[in-house]
Parts: C-alpha cells; structure tokens; sequence
C-alpha cells in the first residue's frame, strides 16, 4: 500500500469516526479542540501534511454562528515517510503547472529509485530516446 493510498483510508475511517462523535484509537489531537469541534457542525475533510514520523490530517468543523474549527488528529505511520524531490537532471518543460516531488514510505521510494536504476541498464535506456507518448496520471 502506497503512503498516499494509506493516509486517504485513515483519513476516511477518522471522519467517519468523528462524524459519530468519536476519536479512533492511534489517533492524537488536542482533546479540548475535539471537544469544541464536536459542538459544531458535522465534519468536512481538510489537508493532509507529513513529516518524517506523522501524518497529520486536518477535519473542519463549520459553525454559521461562529468561526469553523480545524481539528488536526496525528497519527503514526507504519514507517518513516521521506520526500523524493524531483532529481537535478529533471529540465522543467511544463506549459501550465509545476513539477513538484512528492512523499513516499520509504520502502516504496527505495522501490522507485531501485526501478529508476534499472532504466539506466544498456538496452533498457533505448527506449527513452525517440518520441515519447503522452503520460497521463490517474
């Protein structure tokens, strides 16, 4: 399972949980700010954020009558989370957008780097000469 696959399904079983007015065991957050969060109105999810040993996802609690309470809930990850920042050799080429890096576990990154590794093989590299397909990410 990838890290972002991992947090999109604990941060689904937290709003569900909190939707029921609970808080899943593993999880941390500022008790008298879930306390405030639950007198408000139902939840609506916010974003994620990582650091090496966390991921922090962040639940928002409208109120018409006040201002919204942003409840931030930490929760372990299964290992430590790096970020693979886009290689120096990347030339940026895009029309509209940015090229960015993006958080991985790191068994997954040390799969990926290994994978790009393997592209540099004589005979594999042929292939990336030449014209090359649009790439779509879904």
């Amino acid at each position: 399972m990838t890290l972002n696959e991992w947090a999109a399904q604990k941060k689904t079983e937290i709003y569900e949980a909190l939707k029921s007015g609970q808080l899943p065991d593993g999880c941390e957050c500022d008790k008298a700010a879930l306390k405030q969060a639950l007198t408000k109105g139902a939840p609506q999810m916010g974003a994620t954020k990582y650091d090496p040993d966390a991921v922090r996802l962040e639940y928002i609690f409208p109120d018409a009558k006040s201002s919204a309470t942003v409840l931030t809930v930490g929760v372990d990850p299964p290992e430590r989370i790096v970020y693979l920042p886009v290689p120096e050799w990347v030339i940026e080429d895009v029309w509209q957008g940015d090229v960015a890096g993006s958080f991985h576990f790191e068994s997954h990154a040390k799969e990926l780097l290994a994978k790009l590794h393997e592209e540099l093989a004589p005979g594999r590299n042929d292939r990336w000469f030449g014209p090359q397909p649009a790439k779509r990410r879904e």
